[in-house]
């Protein structure tokens, strides 16, 4: 299981994997909020993405209380890259701030 923190310095999200997260088959990935993210409010296919999410995810990243999660399919390969956007500013006044990091499965 992977778990990425995504966190905020004010100015941009920072990923604790440097947005290049290297998985195995049927792993877990988890998106935690860290410091100055209020909460992870979407993890999506980016257009440019080499795989689609059916291809890639036996679960799709989904909301799982605070975190996002989903399950890597088992016959995967590739990268899937993605768009993950966070609430920087509260539930009251929120502030959305985006990255497009990638996820890069190596067939075994």
């Amino acid at each position: 299981m992977a778990t990425i923190t995504v966190s905020y310095d004010g100015v941009e999200l920072i990923l604790s994997d440097n947005g290049h997260t290297n998985a195995s088959r049927s792993e877990q990935i988890i998106w935690h909020p860290g410091t100055g993210v209020h909460s992870i409010t979407s993890v999506t296919k980016k257009t440019s993405s080499p795989k689609t999410t059916e291809e890639f995810w036996a679960n799709p990243p989904q909301q799982n209380g605070v975190n996002f999660k989903g399950t890597i399919n088992s016959s995967a390969e590739g990268a899937w890259d993605y768009d993950i956007t966070c609430n920087v500013g509260t539930q009251q006044n929120p502030v959305f701030k985006s990255k497009d990091p990638r996820i890069q499965v190596f067939s075994r």
